[in-house]
């Protein structure tokens, strides 16, 4: 299988990547052996002025390492795969003459550390170019010189905070930390690497006040202290690469090489590892899974019913993704405040450089605000956002029934109500949906897809590809009380108040859950959700699950007396601009003095764990695999952790530990449902 072509044009070659038979290029052993051969061919040939590497996939330069030859290789295996790796990019390194990376589309991984190879780095203007080192979020490091090269390139402390964080950015964030030397329109990439090349040899900077063994270990000590506030010490990955760089942006290259496989070769074998490749692997099947036998309509004009705050969130979305959206509202107040936040919206991804200045100008012109019936009859696909009372959803879908065309697709955002009752009011139920985004619209991946007895198919397909159409992943649930990721979060948040109810300390029940690999804690959880907004969820549940879920009396208490959460500057805490500290109040509404038990973090999860494992029984979700990667999406749940099912498995092959036995009480001193959850 040939991967690579070679030109010689006039006095310079230029090498094409073209992986046959695949959208993108990867690197796998014959890949890699391939380029090594052709490497030794060409350093046969001095007299060449210089080399250009370039792509012709149309939005992929190279996408790095083959992960599921990566994750199955082990010990010498794998250990000569990384060898191999290293020293073709080395050969690569250290050809007679000069190198240029013509980067167009996905540089990342083992495709950016082919091009820190190379001299000189030049990027397309194209929003396809996307370049970094994300292998720390997979457990790893970048072991084929990435973590050696790049600190050597731009310093230490700029490397740092890119390898750690595995973050990927667009080209002219790359260019301004100094990874590539130039940003082009496409069409110009190969005349600009043309005046890379007549640069020579990169000399490159020794950095020399930093890169030594008195400062560098200094920089690695705060780097060290960020990471532990950020990762709780849980994630090994981004803890070996830091190793690894701090000690190898001096002294000899190969001795960084050497650190990078031993490195990775210990994180390799790391129940972490595997669970983070594993949540890769669900999340890439997400992208493409096929789940009916239907083919997906496309869907052009949509409409959002309701201005509030997941509704403005959603229509900003579609509205970044090229639709054109009427957002609807029957308040005048309530859509000039929507509109509000998708302007803002727009000015902070114009202001970090994910939009330009046009594009934003031309996503906002996308959106039609309303406050009074306009025709709906040219929409695909009309999504309900309106407030969570089932009435008044009634009263909706009854209206759109009859101001949309038969095969529109109506979809509510619903994050607890039954689905099929809306069915009831509408013509064609089988274009009836459950589409469950969750908050913020733009920085959560998941969407629940939720399936009525009377959705088809086709209804089913198109809302599947539509998700995946706009950046998000589907997982597909049965319509029942909560669907799947409130339904399994629900009896964590309502125990963890319950445990505060009876004497627990919020601060050290939140951070147990913290340390557990939680993004925050159940109680934090409950204010950023707002404890209003959580109680109705958990009615709903308690409703339908009345013989294993109570709401605290705790909640209606404080709702009671206007302690609803952050929005209303109180609730298990008090909110002071950043500061934070429990509420005294809250504290005096506790009904016991009961120490929280010695395992407090397992004791939470496995509400997690039980209730995702009757979701499985009840085919609520079709596998495992969905619902832990949607516990992972949805809520953060712990990624290294796999998510609840997986967590359940590793308690069974554990040894069996006694009865939980309280813990001493630790003084302190005080100083829709998953729509305020966070990841890392």
């Amino acid at each position: 299988m040939n991967h690579l072509h070679f030109q010689l044009q006039g006095s310079h070659g230029v090498l094409t990547f073209d992986r046959e038979g695949s959208s993108a290029n990867i690197f796998d052993r014959p890949a890699l052996v391939e380029l090594s051969e052709k490497l030794d061919a060409l350093s046969a040939h001095p007299e060449l002025a210089g080399l250009i590497i370039r792509s012709a996939k149309p939005s992929i330069f190279i996408a790095g390492a083959d992960l599921k030859a990566l994750s199955s290789a082990h010990g010498e295996e794998l250990r000569d795969l990384i060898e191999l790796g290293q020293a073709t990019f080395d050969k690569l390194a250290h050809l007679p003459y000069p190198t240029v990376a013509a980067i167009h589309g996905a540089c990342v991984g083992g495709g950016l550390e082919l091009a820190l190879a190379c001299d000189w780095r030049v990027a397309s203007d194209e929003k396809a170019t996307k370049i970094g080192l994300p292998e720390t979020q997979l457990g790893i490091l970048p072991a084929w010189g990435g973590t050696t090269r790049l600190p050597r390139l731009i310093g230490l402390p700029a490397a740092l905070p890119l390898i750690l964080a595995g973050k990927i950015m667009p080209a002219k964030a790359a260019r301004a930390k100094g990874i590539v030397d130039a940003v082009v329109p496409q069409e110009h990439l190969e005349e600009h690497a043309l005046v890379l090349l007549q640069k020579g040899k990169r000399h490159a900077k020794p950095h020399l006040l930093i890169h030594n063994p008195l400062v560098a270990p200094l920089i690695a000590l705060k780097a060290r202290a960020d990471l532990k506030k950020k990762t709780h010490g849980l994630y090994p990955g981004p803890e070996a690469a830091l190793e690894v760089a701090a000690k190898s942006c001096y002294g000899p290259v190969h001795a960084g090489f050497e650190r990078e496989r031993e490195a990775i070769l210990q994180l390799a074998e790391r129940p972490e590892t595997h669970q983070l490749l594993r949540l890769f692997f669900l999340q890439e099947r997400a992208k493409k899974h096929k789940i009916v036998a239907a083919d997906p309509q496309p869907v052009g004009r949509c409409a959002v019913i309701g201005a509030g705050v997941m509704g403005a969130g959603i229509a900003y979305w579609l509205s970044t993704r090229g639709h054109e959206v009427i957002l609807r509202d029957l308040d005048d107040a309530a859509l000039a405040k929507g509109m509000k936040s998708i302007a803002k919206g727009y000015d902070e991804a114009r202001k970090r450089r994910v939009l330009t200045p046009t594009e934003a100008a031309r996503g906002i012109d996308r959106i039609l605000p309303s406050s009074v019936p306009v025709p709906l009859d040219r929409c695909d696909l009309v999504i309900e956002a309106a407030v969570e009372k089932l009435d008044i959803k009634r009263k909706v879908f009854a209206d759109l029934s009859a101001r949309t065309r038969p095969d529109t697709i109506l979809a509510t955002n619903t994050s607890a109500l039954p689905v099929h009752e809306l069915a009831e009011v509408i013509t064609h139920p089988e274009r009836l949906v459950g589409l469950h985004f969750f908050n913020p619209v733009h920085r959560m991946q998941l969407v629940e897809v939720v399936r009525t007895p009377q959705t088809s198919d086709a209804t089913l397909a198109t809302a599947v590809g539509f998700v995946r159409s706009i950046g998000k992943l589907p997982v597909v649930v049965r319509d029942s009380p909560g669907f799947l990721v409130n339904r399994i979060l629900m009896p964590y948040l309502v125990e963890a108040a319950s445990l505060f109810e009876r004497g627990g300390d919020p601060e050290e029940l939140d951070d147990d859950m913290l340390d557990f690999g939680m993004p925050m804690g159940p109680l934090r959880l409950l204010d950023e959700v707002g404890l209003d907004v959580a109680a109705h969820v958990a009615r709903t549940l308690a409703d339908a699950f009345p013989e294993r879920m109570k709401v605290p009396d705790l909640l209606d208490k404080l709702i009671a007396k206007g302690h609803l959460g952050r929005k209303s500057g109180s609730g298990f805490y008090i909110y002071e601009g950043h500061r934070t500290r429990p509420n005294l109040e809250a504290l005096a509404l506790r009904s016991g003095t009961e120490p929280l038990p010695a395992d407090t973090a397992r004791h939470l999860a496995r509400c997690m764990s039980e209730e995702a494992r009757l979701c499985l029984d009840e085919h609520v979700a079709e596998t495992a695999d969905d619902i832990d990667l949607a516990m992972v999406l949805g809520t953060g749940y712990a990624p290294f952790r796999g998510g609840p099912l997986q967590y359940e498995l590793n308690l069974a092959s554990m040894p069996k530990n006694n009865a939980p036995t309280a813990k001493p009480a630790t003084p302190r001193s005080h100083e829709g449902l998953t729509h305020a959850t966070r990841h890392h």
